[in-house]
């Protein structure tokens, strides 16, 4: 489980945007991020993120809920 990433503490309600930061998300945590993978999409390559998996239960559209597509 990862706790931190750069600079940024996982809070276990940490708010997350999309690439173009029209979606905004406020996503449940309670033990970071567990099962961390990478992301195979050019974008998150090139940054070397992470991608982990949030239960739809803890997953809150905070704005943009009208601007979401299928990726």
């Amino acid at each position: 489980m990862i706790k931190k990433v750069g600079n940024t503490e996982i809070q276990s309600k940490h708010k997350a945007t999309c690439h173009c930061g029209s979606v905004v998300l406020e996503l449940t945590l309670p033990n970071g991020i567990e099962n961390p993978r990478r992301c195979d999409c050019s974008i998150c390559r090139r940054k070397g993120a992470i991608v982990g998996s949030v239960d739809l239960s803890g997953i809150k559209i905070l704005s943009g809920e009208d601007v979401l597509k299928l990726y």
